[in-house]
């Protein structure tokens, strides 16, 4: 593999004791640097056709958060306004055995909330079927819980159903 890489940079000299740095050097910049190039400025003439090369030169801090994901834990509050129709403090309390990302994960497909949020935005639905565990269509961002009579049966089944979802992975 080292030679194929030495052979697409360009690098045809005999490698050396005493030229192995320079020749190191050469071929980490074509592979960082060069090799980049031409999609690089694409990209940048692509943000510059709608402005937002500009937006990005003079307020960097502020649009951070657009283009890099912010490692911070999920909390109930962000969840619960995502899902309007659910106080998911009292949600967060039926479910006990499953964290907030992976609830997110099973209504969604995403361990996170995006820059820009959801599109569509996450709703909650119930079910009048007699489905006894809960579903989700994260195309849509829908979560549908069942209804049941009995508290330790909702529960149980909620947290059997998004523990065990074999779903597709996370986006």
């Amino acid at each position: 593999i080292a030679s194929c890489i030495l052979s697409l940079s360009g690098c045809f000299k005999k490698i050396t004791l005493e030229n192995k740095g320079a020749v190191t050097k050469d071929v980490a910049h074509w592979y960082v640097l060069q090799r980049t190039r031409t999609p690089f400025e694409r990209f940048q003439e692509g943000l510059q056709s709608l402005g937002v090369l500009s937006a990005l030169q003079q307020f960097p801090q502020q649009l951070q958060s657009l283009f890099i994901k912010l490692e911070k834990k999920l909390t109930a509050i962000e969840v619960e306004q995502l899902f309007k129709f659910l106080t998911f403090s009292l949600f967060s309390v039926c479910v006990d055995a499953v964290t907030l990302e992976e609830i997110l994960i099973f209504a969604t497909g995403s361990d996170s909330v995006p820059p820009l949020g959801f599109f569509p935005e996450p709703s909650l639905e119930f079910l009048h079927c007699k489905s006894k565990f809960p579903l989700a269509n994260t195309c849509d961002c829908i979560l549908r819980i069942p209804l049941t009579k009995n508290y330790t049966n909702f529960k149980n089944n909620m947290n059997f159903g998004i523990r065990n979802s074999p779903g597709f992975g996370k986006a």
